[in-house]
């Protein structure tokens, strides 16, 4: 097992904008989405880019196995992950993982990867 956390993509890496939530109505953002508007209690969103943040702290995921199973049976190597919480333009705070490089008060822009959030360098 590496000490080093991993940045590796896992499977297959293709790549999107993340999508926040904005209320119709109010225009209150949130990620994940919800069913109800905390802003105006209405119930119509529309997706919107999340767009450019800062990562405001950053941790270290360590695993408490060094190897897991899938659901086939094959093992995996289960590897460090440095997930951060972002905080966005728009006023969204989404953790995310965490491409390297990327240190508290860094710009960021989020992206949707595998299914997961993912901060990577830019603005």
């Amino acid at each position: 097992m590496s000490a080093e956390p991993t940045t590796e993509p896992r499977g297959d890496s293709a790549e999107e904008p993340l999508m926040v939530s904005e209320c119709t109505a109010c225009g209150y953002l949130a990620y994940p989405p919800r069913l109800l508007c905390p802003g105006c209690g209405g119930s119509s969103w529309r997706p919107r880019p999340a767009g450019a943040g800062v990562a405001t702290e950053v941790t270290v995921r360590r695993p408490v196995f060094e190897r897991r199973q899938l659901p086939s049976g094959e093992w995996v190597e289960e590897e460090p992950t440095r997930l951060g919480a972002v905080s966005t333009e728009g006023g969204v705070r989404i953790i995310a993982r965490l491409e390297a490089g990327i240190e508290a008060g860094g710009r960021v822009a989020l992206v949707r990867r595998d299914g997961v959030a993912v901060a990577v360098e830019g603005s």
